[in-house]
This record gives structure tokens, sequence and C-alpha cells, in this order.
């Protein structure tokens, strides 16, 4: 057998360098219109003028991500071409598609941002729709190619090469539903909290008179709260999608939720060590909580890591990537939060000493927090499916 594990490295380096700028390019759209309406419902030239400035650091940006882009279809063609041409009649739908809605992207966006002034009101605005559209849709479809790539089904390969009649079908499944909902949704929070964070730091920079700073001010706390929102919600689509995990990707579940055998009553462990047997040591366990949480009963059964083959088992690590990731989804929850809260408070003190921390730079942190959760997401995605580039062939 070829040993793989350098075009794999080489290929998750250059994803983890990529996601930053496609996921800027998914979710600034969305942030710069959330800004720019904010300005016309507010008839305020401050914030309109910050969503134009928005605009063009997202148009470099997307260039950024065209660019990396375009160099991981080129590993594609060369490294993983057995996957091409294994997976083409379902993976080329997906890829055709992600063209078109870039081409909706891209020509959009050049209008949306040579029309500044020249368009005005609620009708530039709408210009920008489109470019919000094709980001997403370009997301939705590669996002759905992954899908179907960690959970392909039963296959029919003739010489090699998967046969398919309805290939939108296959790709179109309930995986590529919570998948490409969960990962849209980061995407637009991560781009929330960036700019949130870019404008504590603008704030502290820049002497902004009274106006221009009650602009910034209410461009912060709109940020803040649609950020909790989108929290929220991730938080919802992740629970469903954990669930759906136990019976699509047992494998997957069994080592991410560290559950050494199939079980009911199965306790919920923080902090266990899988070992490469399979038995689970260790950590804190709160009894007949994983049960509860994957089919709101003790009775329902969850699968173990020793019920699965041994070749088929996925590496027991990503269990400690999903912690560290629930503890830093914390840290996304208490700062956008507490921010709101103090922002409002009023008083001296510790609680004007904590209203302090509102403009510092400790908010600054949203960023890279966030952007280390999405990685982690997808490292605990892709590991998951190792050692298939398709699970299980």
């Amino acid at each position: 057998m070829i040993d793989v594990s350098a075009a794999r490295a080489l290929m998750g380096d250059s994803l983890a360098f990529h996601i930053i700028f496609a996921l800027l390019g998914v979710g600034l759209p969305v942030v710069t219109l959330l800004i720019e309406a904010l300005g016309l419902r507010h008839k305020d030239p401050y914030i309109l003028g910050h969503a134009k400035r928005l605009s063009h650091i997202m148009l470099v940006l997307v260039i950024a991500g065209v660019a990396s882009g375009t160099i991981i279809a080129i590993q594609m063609s060369v490294m993983w071409s057995g996957l091409v041409h294994f997976g083409g009649p379902i993976l080329g739908l997906a890829f055709g598609w992600e063209g078109y809605a870039f081409m909706l992207e891209s020509i959009f966006l050049a209008f949306y941002i040579s029309s500044w002034g020249k368009i005005t009101g609620w009708k530039h605005f709408l210009i920008g729709i489109p470019v919000a559209i094709g980001a997403l849709s370009s997301a939705l479809a590669i996002t759905a190619a992954n899908a179907w790539m960690q959970n392909p089904g039963a296959l029919t390969i003739v010489d090699g090469v998967v046969q398919t009649a309805n290939p939108l079908r296959d790709l179109t499944t309930r995986t590529a539903f919570f998948m490409t909902v969960h990962s849209t949704l980061g995407y637009y929070l991560v781009s929330m909290l960036t700019v949130f964070a870019g404008y504590i730091v603008y704030r502290r920079k820049v002497r902004l008179n009274n106006d221009h700073d009650r602009a910034v001010a209410t461009i912060l706390n709109r940020l803040a709260a649609t950020a909790l929102v989108l929290v929220a919600a991730l938080a919802i689509v992740g629970h469903l999608q954990t669930q759906y995990l136990a019976t699509s990707q047992p494998h997957k579940f069994a080592a991410l939720e560290a559950v050494e055998e199939t079980t009911t009553h199965a306790p919920y462990i923080i902090g266990g060590t899988i070992h490469d047997d399979g038995s689970v040591t260790g950590g804190i366990r709160i009894p007949n909580m994983l049960s509860i949480l994957t089919g709101g009963s003790a009775d329902t059964e969850v699968p173990g890591i020793r019920d699965i083959p041994a070749e088929d088992r996925a590496p027991g690590f990503i269990n400690r990537l999903f912690e560290l990731k629930m503890m830093l989804v914390s840290v996304l929850v208490i700062l956008p939060a507490g921010f709101l809260i103090l922002r409002r408070a009023r008083g001296h003190g510790l609680l004007g000493r904590l209203k302090s921390l509102t403009d510092s730079y400790l908010m600054v942190i949203v960023a890279p927090v966030s952007f280390a959760v999405i990685i982690l997401g997808w490292m605990i995605t892709e590991f998951g499916r190792q050692p298939f580039a398709v699970h299980g062939y």
C-alpha cells in the first residue's frame, strides 16, 4: 500500500490556511450588510462609512481565498486524482455548483464595491444580497461534497467509479444538512467576532468625536448581540448533529464521546483517556448523561469503540480536540455576553473595573479563539473519517 501520509499532511496544512480566508469570504458579506443596514436605519454616515471600509477589506480577503483555493484544487487533481476519478459523478456536481456560485458572488461584489456613493440607500444594500447568497452557496456546495465523503452510504461502483442516477440526491443528505448549517453559522460567528475585535482595537487606537464613538459603540453592540444569537443557534444544531452522529457515524461518535462499550445508561465523561485497545479510563463521569443527551432517555443505547473493528475506529485523540473546542466555545459565550451586560451597568468599585474590561484588549481574544474553534471542528471532522478518503472506501 502506498504511504500517503505526506499528501494528507500537505492537504491538511493547505486546508487549514485556506479556511481562514474562505470563512471570512462567506461571513463578511453578511457582516457588511448588517452594518450597512444599521447605518441606513439610523441614517448615520459614520456607520455607512464603516460598512464601505469593511467591504474593501472583504474584497481583499475574497481574492486571497480564491488564490489559496486554487492551490487546493491543483492538489486535489495531482495528489488525490484517485478520489476525483472515484467520486467524479457526485463531486463534479458539487464543484460545478461552487463555480457558478462564485461567479454570482464575484460579479455582484464588483458592482457592490464600485457603486458606493453612486447608488445610495437601500438600493445599494440590495446589490450586496447576491454577494452573500453566492458566498453561502459556495460554502454549501463544498461542505456538501465533504459530507458525502464523511457518510457516502451504500455505493454502486463500476470500474472504480461511483455510479449514480441522481447526484443531487446523493449530495443533499441529512449529514449534508447538519454539516452545512453548522459550518456556515460558525463562519458567520467567526466573522462577527473578528470584526468585533477589530473595532475594540480601533476604538482604543483612534481618537473619535462623540458622534463617531457612538456609531462604533452601536456597531459593537449589534455584533455582540448577533454573535450570541449565533452561538445559541450553533448549540442547538450541534446537539442535534451529535445525536444524529450516533447512528450515521457511530465510529466517530464513540471516539468523540469516549464510549468504551455499546451500552445504555452511558455516563458523560469529561477528561477520560482512550487507550489503543479501546478502553476508557479516568475522567469525571456524569451518570446516564450521555444516553440522555443522545436520545432523551437513560435507556438510549450509544455505540462503543470496542464494537467497531480496529481498522475502522476513529483516532481517540479527537475526544481531546472536542473537549478543547467546547472549552473555547464557553469563552465565546462569556465575553460577548459580559460585554453587553457590563456596557449597560452603572456603578463604581468592582463593577466599574469590570465595565472597563469591555473596552480592553481582553475582548480581542474572541477573534483568535473563534478561529481556533472552527479549525478544531474541522480537525475533528476530518480525523474522525481517517484512514479513509471517502469513509469505508
